[in-house]
């Protein structure tokens, strides 16, 4: 096994890769067939309503004051 080592990355790039690839899995499995899915329902549900947008809200957040 190697290891090969990266450059340096802020965690936040590492959560929007994360992100990315929680949204492509929901969404490829959503596309097959009820029979064939891979993620239960509640799996499904956890991630598109719960997980991914808390992730999206935090990656998205702005310390700003907006007044």
């Amino acid at each position: 096994m190697t290891f090969q080592q990266t450059k340096q990355e802020y965690e936040s790039t590492k959560l929007e890769r994360v992100l990315k690839e929680l949204q492509a899995i929901v969404k490829r499995d959503g596309k097959r067939h009820l029979m064939d899915q891979q993620l239960s329902h509640s799996m499904q549900e956890l991630l598109q309503y719960e997980v991914i947008p808390l992730l999206e809200a935090e990656l998205n957040y702005d310390p700003t004051p907006q007044y």
